[in-house]
């Protein structure tokens, strides 16, 4: 997601972040299911060395979750790779919204990706 502002400064945990600021500005994207999509770009560059790009506005059914309250998070995933030839794999996924103003997490949702291994074919 954008931010809305740079700074340069300490964390909580005295890590140095540059760049950023927390305040987020996810709440004015996509308004009203909508979103600005780059359809194509000029064939040369301008004055400013940059390639002029075309936009459009479509639906955005694309956009699973927005959620102005919990706009960060992350995925971990776990992977059971089967115990023999063409047994099935799993990757187990967890979501993990980041909450404000503290970062606690809580589970957003979980879900396991199957398939059989490819190892298991005879013949």
């Amino acid at each position: 997601m954008s931010c809305a502002g740079k700074a340069r400064r300490f964390d909580s945990r005295g890590v140095w972040v540059e760049g950023r600021t927390g305040d987020t500005t996810n709440q004015n994207f996509f308004k009203h299911g909508t979103a600005k999509v780059i359809t194509a770009v000029s064939a040369t560059a301008g004055a400013n060395g940059k390639r002029t790009s075309t936009y459009t506005k479509e639906q955005a059914v694309w956009t699973g979750v927005r959620d102005i309250e919990r706009p960060y998070g992350f995925a971990a995933f776990t992977v059971d790779p089967g115990r023999h030839a063409g047994d099935t794999t799993r990757m187990h996924v967890t979501y993990y919204d980041v909450n404000k103003p503290g970062g606690d997490l809580s589970v957003f949702e979980t879900f396991t990706l199957h398939r059989r291994r490819s190892d298991g074919h005879t013949g």
